[in-house]
């Protein structure tokens, strides 16, 4: 008979930080706030900064006296600082957390004990919730998402998403027909938050640093850990997730380019030259309906230059052209 599976010891906390800073301070200080005892759960905390202008040091460890902080001096991107974060850690589980989380009582606990809730279990993900301030999505909209899939890519492209939001294929594609208050296995959960056991994530080679400065990593990330096991929603673990913020921070005029320039990666990936070449027609295709509508959307004009200037800057990486610089 087999052993039922053994509840993890320890735990590496990895934090990717960009120009985040009051974000970050809130996301270490909710963390040592309700660190576990050592008996309970060894936790190591481990931040990444890339290349920020303002990072006050000691107010970081104030909040967590043993932080291991590695400082690039430029924007590597997500996954490879994230990489870089398990490299120099030990923890058995590593927990990937983005600045705007917070952790609620118990939380690192409980992701221990979802590990423990079955042999094949290779990933944990907490449940997010909205934040005070909530942000550009609502948690339960974002946070778990089936892989992608080719009817998803052309409701999304074709603003079907946004004409029939309700719809049960998003229902569907975003688990919000499924009981929140229970585990269940999902394809992928956002990296906003998610536990992966050290070893399978380095069997599975890490997050692929092709993939930056952000986004779609997780995704393909997710797709290769399922070849090992289960990714497990676990509820009892619970943080506040503003989300949003490195976009914002950005601009929608650069995210929404380098968001679609990432696709682009893993369509090619896993789709072949093939597969890119059609999900980039029908990416010039989004984006120039998007362009066609704008001017019957409901806003304010600055908000509609800026989205003309990005759906126009997404077309061109939809051509295999580079977008020109934008101050």
């Amino acid at each position: 008979m087999a052993a039922p599976p053994r509840r993890p010891a320890s735990l590496s906390v990895v934090i990717v930080n960009w120009e985040s800073f009051p974000e970050l301070t809130g996301c270490v200080a909710s963390l040592a706030r309700h660190r576990p005892e050592p008996r309970l759960l060894g936790v190591e905390l481990c931040v990444v900064d890339n290349g920020s202008r303002h990072l006050d040091e000691d107010a970081l460890r104030r909040c967590w006296p043993d932080l291991l902080l590695i400082r690039n001096q430029e924007n590597r991107g997500f996954g490879p600082a994230a990489n870089q974060g398990v490299a120099r850690t030990g923890g058995e589980v590593v927990l990937f957390l983005n600045p705007d989380t917070r952790a609620t009582a118990g939380a690192l606990v409980e992701l221990a004990h979802g590990f423990a809730s079955g042999p094949d279990v290779v990933g944990v993900a907490p449940r997010l919730v909205d934040a005070a301030t909530p942000g550009i999505e609502p948690q339960e909209r974002f946070h778990l998402r089936r892989l992608p899939t080719l009817g998803q890519v052309l409701r999304e492209l074709l603003l079907l998403d946004k004409l029939f939001p309700a719809s049960a294929a998003i229902r569907r594609e975003r688990y919000l027909d499924a009981d929140r208050s229970r585990p269940f296995a999902v394809e992928q959960p956002a990296a906003a938050a998610l536990a992966v056991r050290r070893e399978v994530f380095l069997a599975a080679g890490g997050f692929d640093e092709r993939f930056v400065p952000a986004w779609f990593e997780d995704v393909d990330l997710c797709r290769r850990l399922t070849e090992f096991g289960t990714l497990l929603y676990w509820p009892a673990a619970t943080f506040e997730h503003v989300g949003g913020v490195s976009a914002v921070r950005l601009g929608y005029h650069r995210f929404l380019p380098t968001y679609y320039r990432n696709a682009c990666r893993y369509v090619r990936k896993y789709g072949g030259l093939c597969g890119e070449l059609g999900f980039r027609a029908l990416l010039a295709l989004g984006m120039a309906l998007r362009l066609a509508v704008l001017p019957f959307r409901r806003s304010v004009p600055r908000a509609r230059r800026e989205a003309a200037l990005a759906y126009a800057r997404t077309a061109l990486v939809a051509l295999g052209l580079p977008p020109p610089p934008v101050s």
